[in-house]
């Protein structure tokens, strides 16, 4: 193409070049050549311009035209892949036993860790992002107090268990030598002639008791209850009488402790001559937990909580190492251990009476506070028996219960019955916080005495 054009040009040129003169044939041509116009040459000079840009725009036309046939192509394939799915779609549906379904795929089971790589990989690993380190560590340490916790319920239950399984062993063997010894008592005895200062002989169950451990001052019982223990007493107790708080009978270390006498009380000491070395105290006060399992002094929460357990469990059965007591309950009533207000109740600071003025102020404080009236009547002179223990009602409550001995030739079940709620109870003074009730100092009472 390009030599074609190169042809037409060279034979237009050669047409209208002057043929050269015969003479002088160089100077001739060379002076036509110079006086050649100038228009013509920057014609020329337009047209070679021209000449390199028209191969370019023809081969863009030719990309332009063949980018169009390829996408009509793609498209025309594209609609006859739609077509042909579309038939086999269709031909699917109609005759389905051509397609069988494509076999499924089992995806490899993953390998199973073992049970040691399944407790390591709850410690923080080498690798663990931050957040997950934080995450595992949190992990780690609730598990740890959760463990804690398990464990410490664990011991506290089967500390419970071990000390129920012990008590009523110890139980078991006191009972069965008590009623040997009671009768043997009931055998006629020879009548003194002249009376003699007492002579005290230990009981049989009392004998094994002591052999156990010699801190042992005797046995109560509240008839109907779970309440069934040696009574313990730590003459050497500090104030606060803990020695036995948190021990059992054989000095272990023990949850639920003992039932202990308060250290500064005398109750049948007896010397070796088998006579009485110091006078018996007028309130002997006993303390043992509230266990919610019901054992110690667990059952005693009834008295405030029931009605009818105290016409139930009117009486308390106390035991020294060297004779047989009964004692008749007259009142029961809530203290705060840690009242400073005009409402304090030092209970367990009454042991000894200094005269009949104190001892009837303290019983008839005692009545002033009862949960319900009884008919138990109280004289000067009855030993007094308290039993002190924690209670819910506040948190620094105390559930206390006051008895006095059964008289000589005294019906124990005489007057015990027909007891009634207390319409004017004197409560401590943090009862009230929280409650409408109040105390009326000028009601009518009926005091002892």
């Amino acid at each position: 193409m390009q030599e074609e054009e190169k042809t037409a040009v060279t034979s237009a040129e050669s047409s209208e070049t002057p043929a050269p003169p015969e003479a002088g044939g160089a100077e001739c041509s060379w002076t036509v050549l110079s006086e050649e116009p100038e228009t013509d040459s920057s014609e020329k000079g337009e047209a070679k311009s021209k000449t390199p840009s028209e191969p370019k725009d023809k081969i863009k036309a030719i990309r332009t035209t063949l980018f169009h046939i390829a996408q009509e192509e793609e498209e025309e394939a594209v609609s006859l892949r739609v077509a042909y799915q579309i038939r086999q779609v269709k031909d699917q549906k109609e005759h389905p036993e051509k397609y069988p379904p494509p076999p499924s795929r089992v995806s490899p089971k993953p390998k199973k860790k073992t049970f040691g790589q399944k407790m390591l990989d709850l410690f923080p690993q080498r690798g663990d992002s931050g957040g997950e380190v934080v995450r595992k560590s949190i992990f780690l340490f609730s598990a740890a107090v959760f463990l804690v916790c398990v464990v410490l319920i664990v011991l506290y239950f089967v500390d419970i268990f071990r000390a129920d399984k012990m008590y009523d062993d110890i139980g078991s063997a006191y009972h069965a030598n008590f009623a040997t010894q009671t009768t043997e008592l009931t055998q006629p005895q020879p009548e003194s002639e002249e009376p003699t200062e007492k002579i005290y002989t230990l009981l049989p169950g009392a004998a094994d008791l002591l052999a156990m451990n010699s801190e042992i001052n005797g046995w109560i019982s509240i008839p109907g209850t779970k309440v069934d223990y040696p009574v313990l007493h730590h003459l050497d107790d500090e104030p606060g009488n803990e020695y036995y708080l948190y021990r059992n009978v054989q000095k272990e270390d023990s949850k639920p402790g003992s039932i202990f006498l308060d250290y500064r009380c005398s109750f049948d000491d007896v010397g070796e001559d088998g006579t009485l070395q110091t006078p018996n105290s007028d309130n002997l006060i006993i303390y043992g937990h509230n266990m919610r399992d019901l054992s110690m002094f667990g059952t005693l929460k009834y008295y405030r909580t029931d009605e009818n357990y105290y016409d139930e469990h009117p009486l308390i059965s106390l035991n020294s190492n060297y004779e047989t007591y009964q004692y008749k309950i007259f009142g029961y009533f809530i203290a705060d251990a840690e009242d400073t207000t005009d409402t304090r109740f030092d209970y367990w600071n009454a042991i000894d009476f200094a005269d009949e003025t104190e001892f009837y102020n303290y019983v008839n404080e005692v009545k002033r506070r009862t949960l319900r009236i009884t008919n138990v009547d109280v004289k000067y002179g009855d030993q007094l028996l308290t039993l002190s223990t924690c209670n819910n009602a506040f948190d620094t409550a105390r559930l206390v219960i006051v008895a006095r001995r059964v008289r000589d030739g005294e019906d124990p079940n005489e007057r015990i019955a027909g007891s009634i709620p207390n319409p004017n109870i004197k409560w401590p003074n943090v009862y009230y916080l929280w409650n409408e009730k109040t105390y009326n100092p000028d009601a009518p009472f009926a005091p002892y005495g």
